[in-house]
């Protein structure tokens, strides 16, 4: 995708609009083993369908500056799909995959939204500017930026000081995504900056982080695995049967004691 980067990360509020839902069950680690493959699965767009009542619930909400890829992770994730032109997002859409962790069916609403100028600090400005957006309702938050274009992470680092400060964040899980992997070059990861960004997010920050390119559906599903590992955590659920030795980032389709799964 040929993401134009944006002097200003900082938009004009947008209108309400009607949310386009999708549903769609999706199974992880026979997403991984398919790197590369074409997965294809039906999927629907009726308001008054809803999976069994047994599902545990999560709303995730995308966020990050204009061009970054967030319409391109949460597409590639859902139906493997990518698309080269650039296509900002103009208004809600809604997607409600199913995915299993650890042995627990989840009902996901991702949430992809245009880029918002600030976050609501009070159910009054959500209601007057954000309304139906269900900014501080969320249940985790995705917070997404561009490796190649290491400018917009300020715009995702002064949106979470904003979401902290509008909410009472315990218990709601936050995870940073740097997009367009593909794009890094060797010069940049190897530089100060990009040593701090990491440093900053996974030290200071404690939260997870992963990197991955949607363009080439490179660690794409790690990106929703990390997010179900966030919210199992805050939920006290054992990732396993059986406890489970600490593990890296990197996750191998091997490793059952932290399967997720794309239905």
């Amino acid at each position: 995708m040929d993401h134009k980067r944006e002097e200003n990360y900082l938009l004009p509020s947008i209108s309400d609009v009607n949310a386009q839902k999708n549903y769609l069950d999706l199974d992880l680690d026979y997403l991984e083993r398919r790197v590369g493959d074409t997965i294809v699965a039906d999927n629907g767009s009726k308001e008054e369908e809803s999976p069994a009542d047994s599902l545990d619930r999560v709303k995730v909400i995308f966020l990050g500056a204009p061009g970054v890829g967030k319409s391109s992770i949460i597409r590639q994730f859902v139906w493997s799909e990518f698309f080269e032109d650039y296509r900002p997002t103009e208004r809600r859409e809604t997607f409600y995959p199913s995915v299993v962790h650890a042995n627990r069916l989840y009902e996901l609403k991702i949430t992809d939204l245009p880029t918002i100028p600030y976050f609501p600090v009070s159910t009054h400005l959500e209601w007057t500017d954000f309304r139906y957006y269900g900014l501080r309702s969320a249940t985790a938050y995705v917070l997404v930026f561009d490796l190649s274009n290491q400018d917009t992470f300020q715009y995702i680092r002064t949106l979470r000081e904003q979401i902290y400060e509008a909410r009472d964040m315990r218990g709601i899980p936050l995870l940073v995504v740097g997009n367009k992997q593909d794009k890094l070059s060797a010069v940049v990861a190897s530089g100060t900056r990009y040593r701090d960004i990491v440093n900053l997010v996974k030290k200071h920050w404690r939260c997870g982080y992963v990197e991955c390119s949607a363009r080439f559906n490179c660690r794409v599903v790690q990106v929703f695995r990390e997010l179900m590992k966030s919210i199992q955590a805050v939920e006290g659920r054992s990732p396993s049967p059986t406890p489970a030795p600490s593990q890296s980032h990197r996750c191998h389709s091997h490793e059952r004691n932290d399967k997720c799964v794309l239905l």
